[in-house]
């Protein structure tokens, strides 16, 4: 499975059941509004505004009479990201089940419901997902990096390490599985390893090593090395919020708070990012150790608002209101 997607695709059951039927039809007027509900649902996503995301992409998706093309699909990844962001993971959980019951050797939904039940804390069912698709996609590098990632981001290394030898284990002396197999060498710690995989693929020209390779030199402490990495690739990929994000954390480690500020902000000004809430995290901590209290205070406070999960947040919210 190639080029995961980080986000959850959501659709309804009844499209599901459409697909199977063959039913549906929509006349111009319909996809004009179709496509107008997308776009309003796309600027509300961008807001944070996630309820209303969602309810704008199931307005477009009602405007398709059930017909089932790219839109409806391209629809459907979007408001994936509106529920998951907002929370919805449970229904997310609900239609990958509906999708994977219509073609049950769908990776990419057994993937992203184990990804889904893994946010949940039921890592029983995202274990048995992870396997399936693993089962279905043996040669795929990066599938299986991706999933001990996840694994390892909750804590699961025992059970990462499975995926973690089959990904350096892959074959291959092009760029992608020289960098798939280097990132995986680097899941491990195997710095080494990681490094001689990612130098052959940067001589490959592939970019993304170069990325892969800044975590490396993060991780281990080099962060001008690091950051001088980082910038070489966002020059060239100005919209990865992620490497964005890499960045400014960078830059707090380096006391360069302004800068950190920046990379933040310019994150948050593209369109969508995914790693929106990490994001304003980092803003506001870069405003805190800038000494700008009022601007902090004013955006934890929304902050706070918007994820009131976020324990510790909240708890500086209460520190924040004294200063």
């Amino acid at each position: 499975m190639k080029k995961i997607r980080t986000t959850l695709i959501i659709c309804l059951f009844t499209t599901a059941i459409c697909l199977m039927a063959g039913c549906g039809g929509r006349d111009e007027v319909q996809l004009e509004n179709e496509l107008a509900y997308r776009q309003i649902g796309i600027q509300k996503l961008s807001e944070g505004s996630y309820q209303e995301a969602v309810d704008s992409f199931q307005k477009a998706l009602d405007q398709s009479v059930a017909v089932v093309e790219e839109l409806e699909v391209d629809i459907c990844y979007y408001k994936a990201q509106a529920q998951y962001q907002g929370g919805d993971v449970e229904g997310a959980i609900e239609t990958y089940t509906a999708l994977i019951d219509y073609d049950k050797d769908n990776v990419k939904a057994l993937y992203l419901r184990g990804t889904a039940y893994l946010a949940q804390g039921q890592t029983k069912e995202a274990l048995a997902d992870y396997q399936a698709a693993a089962d279905r996609e043996k040669k795929d590098g990066e599938l299986h990096s991706h999933i001990a990632e996840n694994l390892i981001h909750a804590g699961m290394n025992q059970e990462a390490e499975p995926y973690l030898q089959a990904a350096v284990g892959q074959d291959g002396e092009d760029a992608e599985s020289l960098r798939e197999r280097g990132y995986a060498f680097y899941l491990m710690g195997d710095y080494d390893n990681a490094r001689a995989n990612l130098d052959k693929a940067i001589t490959l020209e592939d970019e993304e090593a170069v990325f892969y390779l800044a975590k490396i030199e993060d991780a281990l402490g080099n962060s001008q090395r690091a950051t001088q990495l980082y910038e070489t690739y966002i020059s060239t990929h100005e919209g990865d919020t992620a490497t964005l994000y890499e960045l400014g954390m960078a830059r707090l480690k380096q006391g360069s708070y302004d800068q950190a500020l920046t990379f933040f902000q310019k994150a948050l000004e593209t369109e969508n990012p995914v790693n929106r809430q990490q994001l304003r995290r980092g803003e506001i901590i870069a405003l805190e150790y800038l000494l700008d209290f009022g601007q902090a205070r004013a955006k934890l406070e929304s902050y706070v608002a918007d994820y009131p999960e976020d324990a510790e947040a909240a708890r500086e919210w209460e520190f924040l209101q004294s200063r």
